[in-house]
Parts: structure tokens; C-alpha cells; sequence
């Protein structure tokens, strides 16, 4: 499940699972969260924490880049996680019908199934933090958020 082609095996628990919303403000200097998501990118780096991120937000993140910068910074995203240490958790047919099924028990409007893989795979992998924007982990699925 773990993308080996970015970086080889990752020598310590996955620490931070990041979200879509922190890559489109890195990305995305026009974004709202731009300067907090490049403080907290490079705060990350410096600690050495242990980041990872799904297929599913990097298919999301390249998409939302793709339609609110243009495809040569998508592309340009592309090539940077590619390069990247990153390790990518590819969300095999098991964790995306566990985010189905997450997905389906949610009530509030403008859910993601994106965000509902996310909480699947911190759940799986026991990550205990995500790097996003997005209040949701916190209100609806208690999840912690990076500060």
C-alpha cells in the first residue's frame, strides 16, 4: 500500500496524514491558507515528521490545483510528490469500501469521500494527526488537527 517508488520504506510510524486543503494552500499562493500551509509544511520538515498522504488526496489535490491555477501547476504538483519522500497509502478496494461506508453514515451536506478515506486510513494506520484546514475531522469524526 505504501509507495516505495517515492522515498523507500518509511523507517518510523507514520506521523501526520496530509490532507487536500494543506497541498492546495502550498500549491495555490492565491489560497487563504497559503502562508499557514507553507509555515506548517516547512515546520514539518525541519522536525523530521514522518508525513504521508493517500492516492485519493493526491488525485483530489491536482484536480482543485487544476481547476484554480491551471494545469501547468498541477502538473508541477505532480512532479513534486513524485520526487518526494512522501509515502502515498493507495486506497485499495478494502479501505475504499470501509470510506464508503463511512461516507454513507454521514448526514451532513458536502461530505467527502476523500475526507471519509482519510479517517479510514488514520484509523488503519493509527496516524494521530492530519494537516488540514478542515474543522470536519475535528467536529465530526474527533480526529486531532495539526496546530
Amino acid at each position: 500500500m505504501v509507495n516505495k517508488e517515492l522515498g523507500g520504506e518509511v523507517n518510523k510510524p507514520f506521523q501526520l496524514l496530509v490532507d487536500s486543503d494543506a497541498f492546495v494552500g502550498r500549491f495555490f499562493p492565491k489560497d487563504g491558507h497559503h502562508q499557514k500551509a507553507l509555515s506548517l509544511f516547512q515546520k514539518q520538515e525541519k522536525m523530521g515528521i514522518a508525513l504521508t498522504t493517500t492516492s485519493m488526496v493526491i488525485a483530489e489535490s491536482a484536480t482543485v490545483l487544476s481547476h484554480r491555477t491551471g494545469q501547468d501547476v498541477a502538473t508541477k504538483f505532480l512532479e513534486i510528490i513524485e520526487r518526494s519522500k512522501l509515502a502515498v497509502i493507495h486506497i485499495d478496494t478494502k479501505l475504499q469500501q470501509e470510506a464508503y461506508r463511512v461516507f454513507k453514515a454521514q448526514s451532513k451536506r458536502g461530505t467527502s469521500v476523500t475526507d471519509c478515506a482519510n479517517v479510514v486510513v488514520m484509523q488503519r494506520f493509527q496516524i494521530p494527526k492530519i494537516f488540514s484546514f478542515d474543522k470536519a475531522y475535528e467536529k465530526q469524526f474527533g480526529l486531532q488537527m495539526l496546530r
